[in-house]
């Protein structure tokens, strides 16, 4: 079962330390939509690193010659607030795979994509690098009609649910005053 966790650590990997969340920098398209993405998962906050100062050397946001190593992990500490509407997918179901579909191509589902319009914090699995390429081939029709019951079933079969870890996307400006920086920590000094 996915949850905030107890101890109320949270990371955010990227290519500079994020010590104030500013939602308008947040983008669209990613599997809960637009917000701010934290994970209990110091190891998968990490992961992240280098594929963000990459892009950020694309965009030209960082010095071409800017080392992965100076990227940063963020840590938060989530203190609950009772007013927030939170709403955490358990498992790799799918109405989680529609949601994150729908996130990635705003033709799909729109249902769903309004049900959970007023959510603050929504969690559930992740889609890493390697399940986001199964995502885009399912919101593709790679495997049949996305949500039919064979395109379905094959997604969430070659995602491999068990292995995914978790994601928390934090949606409002309530949400993100439940997020309390602690610190960052450079790439290259975490062991």
């Amino acid at each position: 079962m996915i949850k905030l966790p107890e101890d109320g650590i949270l990371y955010h990997g990227s290519y500079t330390e994020v010590s104030r969340i500013d939602l308008s920098k947040c983008r669209y398209g990613l599997d809960f939509g637009k917000g701010f993405y934290v994970t209990s998962s110091l190891l998968q906050a990490r992961s992240y690193i280098p594929a963000s100062v990459r892009k950020a050397k694309r965009h030209g946001i960082v010095p071409e010659n800017m080392n992965e190593a100076d990227g940063r992990v963020s840590i938060f500490r989530y203190q609950p607030n009772p007013n927030l509407f939170v709403h955490i997918f358990d498992e790799a179901d799918e109405e989680w795979l529609h949601f994150a579909a729908c996130n990635r191509n705003r033709e799909l589902f729109p249902d769903l994509r309004r049900k959970y319009a007023a959510v603050d914090i929504i969690g559930g699995k992740v889609a890493d690098d390697q399940t986001a390429i199964t995502l885009n081939n399912y919101v593709a029709g790679t495997y049949g009609v996305p949500g039919t019951e064979r395109a379905d079933r094959t997604t969430i079969e070659l995602l491999e649910p068990e292995r995914l870890k978790d994601q928390f996307c934090f949606r409002s400006i309530d949400a993100i005053h439940s997020l309390l920086f602690v610190r960052s920590e450079r790439y290259g000094n975490i062991r």
